[in-house]
């Protein structure tokens, strides 16, 4: 029950057995501090534990003990100290609770680190207000992409609403009306030609020459086509089974489901399985043993072995690509890295946009003063854009979209997704054969698929790590 206590006052009994008001330790007639507060506002909170709050005045502590006690009763009481907790401490249980997969586990740790800690961490639970929280986001939006952003607010979103659950604010800050939406709505990309994809294609160094077929003629994505293996493939029901990516997590190179954490089965199109066991046949599968990471980012007790379709091939060597280039050297950058796995970073800068500027799709490169290339920002031209090809190469050909988004590895359990796609989409053995037509059709209509050497000159080979 709500009540109030005078602490420079005690009420004991007289010699005549009535009631005496005597004046408390407290008091500054008896070396008390005259500044210190008088009242005490005192109510019973739901554990049943007696809780209090001193005040100078009676009256607003008499108000105070009667609104938390009120707040008690309409379940909407939060302790006094339980919202001194620091954001920090809060927002590394909150991810830890969320069971981030190994990648996104890193991306997450990194961007609150850097973008929310600095503005956040030392502050109690309790003392941050909405005003605060759309600050940080319009400075935040100043330097970084909606993709940031995202994640950063996700963060503070989360943890407020890990604070409010647990009663150590009533409300989330990050959740009030003058928060706007974070803006990060797909961008439209033009698909990508047949006679560009094969512009770059043809620009890859032949050990390489097959993932970026595998990226457009099965939508596969980079880390997927890296850890693509020989059992993988169904040659006979024109099949591909694209169960691991190698991924970077933190300083690791690893194994993982792809993303999304499945598997998937997309169709191999004859072109496509010619170009691949043409690939096969010039440069053997290649055993290598790397960690497997699961989804919660532990690593397994025991390490995975798979026949790899693409590693690092020999003596890797790219020589200049326009008149008065610099390398490093004048016979250009080499290094020996035979047998290694593929990493996106290296593969990125010394193949795909080698290829891309070879192919006129992006200016050539230019020299830093060490040497090495520096290439313009190509996002839009990265290889997620042959992801992009085989997806609309199929939807052109009047593929089914449940087909087209079973073999991306996109999600039907949405709710915002229509009952007939959600429930009712199959996909059958016809939903494949018609994927594979319509990949040949386009893709290989024209082309020939070309056998290779495992030998190669130096041109044909691609620069290490």
């Amino acid at each position: 029950m709500a009540r109030v206590r005078d602490l420079w006052h005690t009420t004991v009994k007289g010699p005549d057995g009535k009631p005496v008001k005597r004046k408390t330790a407290r008091h500054p007639d008896l070396g008390g501090n005259k500044d210190a507060k008088r009242w005490l506002a005192l109510w019973i909170a739901p554990d049943g534990r007696e809780e209090s709050k001193a005040f100078r005045a009676k009256d607003p502590a008499r108000k105070h003990a009667q609104k938390m006690q009120e707040d008690v009763e309409r379940d909407e009481y939060v302790a006094p100290a339980a919202g001194r907790e620091l954001f920090g401490p809060l927002a590394g249980k909150w991810m830890r609770l969320r069971k981030l997969g190994g990648g996104s586990a890193v991306r997450y740790e990194s961007v609150n680190r850097l973008h929310v800690e600095p503005w956040f961490g030392e502050r109690q639970v309790r003392s941050v207000r909405p005003s605060e929280v759309l600050e940080w986001l319009v400075n935040l939006a100043k330097t970084h992409g909606p993709s940031t952003q995202e994640i950063a607010f996700h963060i503070v979103q989360g943890t407020f609403d890990l604070a409010v659950a647990d009663g150590m604010r009533k409300d989330n800050p990050a959740r009030s009306p003058i928060i706007p939406r974070i803006a990060n709505d797909p961008k439209e990309r033009d698909p990508w030609t047949t006679e560009k994809v094969w512009s770059v294609i043809d620009q890859h160094p032949t050990p390489y020459r097959a993932v970026p077929i595998l990226g457009a003629g099965c939508g596969l994505r980079q880390g997927e086509a890296f850890a693509v293996t020989v059992d993988d493939l169904d040659f006979e029901n024109g099949k591909l089974e694209i169960r691991r990516q190698i991924a970077r997590v933190g300083n690791l190179i690893v194994f993982k489901l792809p993303k999304g954490g499945k598997t998937r089965t997309a169709p191999l199109s004859p072109g496509v399985a010619q170009a691949v066991q043409a690939h096969i046949r010039s440069h053997p599968p290649v055993e290598t043993t790397l960690p497997w990471m699961t989804e919660d980012g532990e690593l397994a007790e025991d390490k995975v072995t798979v026949r790899l379709l693409f590693v690092w091939r020999g003596q890797l060597f790219v020589p200049p690509l326009a008149e008065g280039a610099r390398t490093r050297s004048n016979r250009g950058l080499q290094k020996t890295a035979e047998g290694l796995n593929l990493r996106t970073s290296v593969y990125n800068t010394l193949v795909w946009k080698v290829a891309l500027a070879r192919a006129g799709v992006i200016p050539p490169p230019t020299n830093d003063e060490r040497g090495a290339l520096l290439f313009e920002e190509a996002r839009e031209e990265g290889m997620h854009a042959l992801r992009h090809f085989f997806s609309t190469t199929l939807q052109d050909a009047g593929v089914n979209l449940a087909g087209v988004m079973d073999f991306m590895g996109h999600s039907r359990k949405g709710s915002r997704l229509p009952v007939t796609l959600g429930v009712y989409g199959h996909v059958t053995e016809e939903t494949f054969e018609a994927a594979r037509n319509a990949i040949d059709r386009s893709l290989f209509r024209l082309r020939a698929v070309q056998d290779h050497t495992a030998s190669g000159t130096e041109a044909e080979q691609a620069v290490s790590l």
